[in-house]
């Protein structure tokens, strides 16, 4: 099979996270690959290196690893479980943070004014 289609295969079924927005590893995967075959299959690329990714990528999407070494618990040291973290990683959730992070005084000014200041953010 050809490079470029056993990338373009990970690609499909790697899933998209729709609540990263712009954090996404599916995303940035996809970037690579577009940019790394910018000729498609006719692209010139160093084999050992294309194969060592894909099957990097393979191992990761099949979890490989995860099977490998089992998770004794369903949680972290932290005591959060997977979807904790989820939770807390969503581009929502982290911008309601970073609106959290800002001063009295900066949203003192945004409610006077009606609107954000660019230049302080």
């Amino acid at each position: 099979m050809a490079r470029y289609k056993q990338f373009l295969r990970i690609c499909q079924h790697w899933p998209l996270d729709s609540t990263k927005e712009g954090r996404d590893i599916a995303v940035a995967i996809r970037q690579a690959v577009v940019k790394a075959f910018k000729e498609g299959e006719n692209t010139q690329v160093n084999p050992a290196e294309c194969d060592r990714v894909y099957t990097s990528l393979e191992r990761l999407n099949n979890g490989h690893w995860n099977n490998k070494y089992p998770r004794r618990k369903p949680t972290t040291f932290t005591g959060l479980t997977l979807e904790d973290y989820r939770l807390v990683l969503a581009s929502e959730s982290l911008s309601d943070m970073q609106e959290t992070k800002k001063s009295s005084w900066q949203r003192m000014k945004e409610k006077f004014s009606g609107k954000a200041d660019d230049k302080d953010a």
